[in-house]
This record gives structure tokens, sequence and C-alpha cells, in this order.
């Protein structure tokens, strides 16, 4: 490859320079690609670019990126020629860049469905590809072609994008990163931003990575001293700490969770106001048996009202009011008032 290099024109290198400052640059994958696709082909005397991201999970090609092929030829490629291609899997296992008449003698592939239906709608001819790996992973590829009136790609060609494959490597890693980061962080901004619950994410280091709208809403209600014990027991959660699972008005949990990406373990720690709970009246009276009346009788009597009282409440006698009181007090099993009341609300509220 240095042999192939060593006499570089000047509008190559200077080519390769601008190819190599676009590669640094923080962009999604479809800019990047686009970026450097006219570069590419006057570097390489070429006049077809096509580039796409390998789906590992669904094993196909997407994402698709070209220069000077029709969109309708590029969907026949998606949904129909990339499935019956007879030299891309070749291709795509080199770590190399690669004439396709390496992988298949020109009179053979021009015999093929995939040249005659395919590559020359477009004009395609003489082919050369290079794939980007990342381990085992395929990123990303560029696939370069010429017309045929033009001569086939050669080893100097090769060479030249042998030198791109490492920075555009690089650039597809940094992208996949960046789009990684900026997913996650949506993920939480969308799930955990705007709910009720205040919530604190820590890394395994201990340190805060994110909390949400209602956490800091917390912050500024709370004076400094406050906050600031808040805080600590927070810390205390995140460590695991439950000696206390409540801080004044807040009810505190905790939870591990793990970046679906790269399962770095994460803490979120949890902080709700506790409020008064909703009493199910159906669920009681169905447990024992009241009527409506009866469950109205028994509401007046936790808030304390007396007989009478409860009578002009309800606007009924005062007799129907104590007939109605012997029927609960039998069908509950109770004597007196605040027995009464604790049967029929222990387990369901605090007394």
């Amino acid at each position: 490859m240095v042999n192939e290099l060593k006499n570089l024109k000047a509008n190559e290198v200077k080519l390769l320079f601008r190819i190599f400052e676009k590669f640094s640059r923080s962009q999604d994958r479809d800019t990047l690609r686009n970026e450097i696709s006219e570069d590419l082909l006057r570097l390489l005397k070429a006049d077809f670019l096509a580039s796409f991201i390998w789906n590992q999970d669904q094993k196909v090609f997407e994402h698709v990126v070209a220069l000077n092929m029709t969109p309708a030829n590029l969907a026949r490629y998606d949904r129909y020629y990339q499935f019956h291609d007879p030299i891309t899997p070749s291709l795509q296992k080199r770590r190399r860049a690669t004439l396709v008449c390496e992988v298949m003698p020109q009179k053979e592939l021009e015999k093929t469905e995939f040249f005659n239906d395919f590559l020359m709608k477009d004009g395609l001819h003489h082919g050369i590809n290079v794939y980007a790996y990342d381990g085992d992973l395929n990123i990303g590829d560029l696939r370069i072609w010429r017309t045929r009136n033009r001569p086939d790609f050669g080893k100097h060609e090769a060479a030249l994008l042998d030198v791109i494959l490492p920075p555009f490597r690089n650039a597809l890693r940094n992208v996949r990163a960046i789009a990684s980061a900026q997913g996650m962080s949506n993920l939480w901004h969308e799930l955990l931003e705007n709910t009720p619950i205040a919530l604190f994410l820590f890394d395994d280091a201990d340190h805060l990575l994110y909390r949400n709208n209602k956490a800091k809403t917390i912050e500024e209600e709370l004076s400094d001293t406050e906050y600031s014990c808040f805080y600590k027991q927070i810390c205390s959660l995140r460590k695991e700490d439950l000696s206390k699972a409540r801080w004044g008005p807040f009810f505190l949990s905790f939870l591990h969770i793990f970046y679906p990406q790269d399962s770095k373990p994460l803490t979120a720690v949890m902080a709700y106001r506790s409020t008064p709970g909703m009493i199910d009246t159906d669920l009681l009276s169905r447990r024992y048996q009241l009527s409506p009346r009866e469950f109205e009788i028994c509401l007046l009597v936790f808030k304390g009202l007396r007989d009478q009282e409860i009578a002009s409440a309800l606007r009924i006698a005062f007799s129907t009011v104590r007939t109605h009181l012997k029927h609960i007090f039998i069908k509950l099993d109770v004597t007196t008032r605040s027995e009464l009341i604790y049967r029929l609300f222990e387990g369901i509220v605090d007394i």
C-alpha cells in the first residue's frame, strides 16, 4: 500500500485532508457520509456512491446515503436485490478495500440478474467496496462504482480507500456513541422529566447523573438547611441504607437499573409526597355487607358526629339512626363506636 501512495498527486492529497477534516467533526452518520461523498468520487475518479448501515439484528442493510443513483432503484435494492446480491456477502467479509472483480470476475457478474436488473439501471459497471468494523460488528460501508466507459479500479484506488478506512471507522464509532448517549438522555427525559415523583439518578461512583423537574422543584420549596438534610437522606438510600425510608412529608425508595447499551449499573432514588389514602367504599360495603345508608352512617361516626348530628346531616329520624347503628354493630360484631371504627378501617388507614 505504501508503494501505491508514495506518488500522490497534489489534488489527491488535498482531497484526502479535506475528507479527514470532515471525519473529525461531530455529526450524525447520514450527514457524515453525505459530506464526504462528492470528495470521495473526485478522489477515486468514480461516478456513483452508495453507503449503507448494517442492521445486525434484522440482517439487512438500511439508512442508505447515495450519490448519482436514483431513489427508485435504491428502493428496489432495499426491497429485493439486497437479498439476491451475489457480491456483497463476500465483499462484506473483507477488512480492506476490495475490487468487485476480486470476488467475482466481471464476465460472471454481467450474467447475473443483480447486474442486469439493478446495477445497469443506473449505469454501474466497475465497483470497489470497503466495510468498516467495530470489533465484529459492521457499522457502515462505502460502495464506489464507475460507468462502463471508464477503466476498472486498481491498486491505487484500493490503497486510497484503505487510508480512508480507519478515520471513517472512528468517525462512525463516534457518531454511534453520541447517538447512543443522546438517545439515553432523551429516554430519561421522556419517561421521567415531568412525572410527579422526584427522581435522582446516580452512577456506580456515587455521581449524580440526572434529576428531573420534580426533584428541582423540591429544592426550590425547601430551605437550604432542609434540602441539605433531605439530599443527605437521598444519598443514604443510594447506598442502600434502609434505616429511614421517609423524610418529612416524603416517602423514599430506590431501584437498581442498567444502561441497555453497556450494562452500566445505575441507582434511581425516588421521593414522592405522602397523601391521604382514598377509601374504597365499594370494597368496604361488600366486605361487611353494609347498605349504602349504613355505610354513610359509618363514615359520619368515623368523623366524630353524634347520633343526633348524624340524623340532622342525613335528614332522617334519630330513631332511624339508632336502628341502623344496631344493625351495623351486629354485622361487624362490635359493641362500641371505637370498636366500629377500628374494625371497619383496620388495614385501610393509619388510625
